[in-house]
């Protein structure tokens, strides 16, 4: 007698529409990860790459939450201000989603089409965020104000820069200004 797994209708539920692991599933059903991939290959259904395990719709974004976690807010008196308190709204993947899409992954200033930077681009590219002038980077709206929910845009990394502490209405006239000479 085969296992419960040999069912196309099952696996596809459990390895498709709700997108377990082989190694979730081999744990949950005891049986091989090998054993499973073949039931898999039986039944037509293609086994995911590891990339493809692990990405989802929100891997781009990552990259961002993880510079914002890794800040050492408390450590660094002069950067205390920035760090969200328990009454703003803290940010969330699907929130920097939503900002990527409202903006249509261009930059408000300048109207460039933008790269998200991944961690695996993180890791792997020349130069890191400054490899390509392309390259997202999370700015704040207000500067004064923390990285919450309705105060964050991507830009242009160069722009980020530029902007320092300069407010959302004085970048945006430096950058008439910047066209106008040019």
């Amino acid at each position: 007698m085969g296992h419960s797994l040999d069912n196309k209708q099952l696996l596809i539920k459990l390895y498709i529409k709700e997108k377990n692991t082989l190694i979730k599933l081999s744990k949950k059903y005891k049986i091989g990860r090998k054993t499973l991939s073949a039931l898999l290959k039986k039944h037509n259904i293609k086994v995911r790459t590891h990339r493809e395990a692990i990405t989802d719709q929100y891997t781009p974004f990552r990259f961002y939450m993880s510079g914002l976690r890794k800040s050492n807010y408390g450590k660094r008196p002069n950067l205390a201000r920035l760090q969200p308190t328990a009454k703003q709204k803290t940010l969330t993947l699907s929130h920097l989603k939503k900002v990527w899409e409202k903006q249509r992954g261009t930059c408000p200033y300048t109207h460039i089409k933008l790269k998200l930077f991944t961690l695996s681009k993180a890791k792997y590219q020349k130069g890191g965020l400054k490899g390509d002038l392309r390259n997202a980077s999370l700015d704040r709206i207000d500067s004064s104000k923390p990285y919450e929910i309705g105060n964050v845009q991507f830009v242009a990394w160069p722009i980020n820069y530029a902007k320092n502490t300069l407010s959302d209405r004085q970048m945006k006239k430096f950058m008439k200004l910047v066209k106008q000479s040019l």
